[in-house]
């Protein structure tokens, strides 16, 4: 695994290093001190996630998750910050973060973040989760505030209703088709559907819609 560090704070980029280095099979492919970097870098690297911080001069880490996402979607982004503010939460996840933890994470925790969203799994720390429900609580959300939670059955079939589910416990499409028993490439599919039929962009953006509507 291919892991691009962007902070921009050389402190906190070489103590990462030092922790992956400990990690076989992680190995950092480029490190970046602001958004703009990120996307020079990408281009000239294997990366496979990017450990994003939010606040860095010029291009934040907000902007960068998006043109990250925009240009090479199969690239996973995990936001790392500090910030605990509901804003910079759901800014984030918005943009298409596959994850966001906090700095004061140990490394068990980095690790396995980074590898969980590789499996295609989100990865939400605890307390990040709290301020994400609280968030959504205070926001303005058309989608979900104009559709009864009645309706939800009627606008999915049952098994896209099932799939729906399994994608709010975090699994992947392989884990969802072995449980379901389907093949991986109908898994696909009925998250396609089920992405358009709701108007969302992202399995993120699913997952929370799903927590207001089930």
């Amino acid at each position: 695994m291919n892991v691009m560090i962007a902070d921009d704070q050389s402190i906190v980029r070489e103590g990462l290093k030092m922790i992956l280095s400990l990690h076989e099979g992680i190995e950092v492919s480029g490190e970046a001190s602001c958004g703009e970097e990120v996307l020079n870098l990408l281009p000239q690297t294997e990366t496979d996630v990017i450990l994003m911080d939010i606040r860095m001069p010029g291009m934040d880490g907000i902007e960068a998750t998006k043109a990250v996402k925009d240009r090479y979607p199969s690239v996973k982004v995990i936001i790392l910050t500090t910030f605990e503010d509901g804003h910079y939460i759901f800014a984030g996840l918005k943009s298409g973060a596959d994850g966001y933890i906090l700095k004061d994470a140990d490394s068990d925790e980095i690790v396995a973040s980074l590898k969980a969203v590789c499996e295609g799994n989100m990865m939400l720390n605890p307390k990040v989760t709290v301020q994400v429900v609280k968030a959504l609580n205070h926001m303005d959300i058309p989608a979900v505030q104009e559709e009864p939670k009645s309706n939800l059955t009627e606008i999915l079939t049952p098994r896209e209703l099932d799939v729906a589910k399994h994608i709010m416990e975090g699994k992947s499409n392989k884990r969802i088709a072995a449980d379901l028993f389907l093949t991986e490439g109908t898994v696909k599919n009925y998250v396609s559907r089920i992405l358009d039929k709701l108007e969302v962009t992202n399995r993120t953006e699913l997952t929370l819609y799903l927590q207001k509507m089930i």
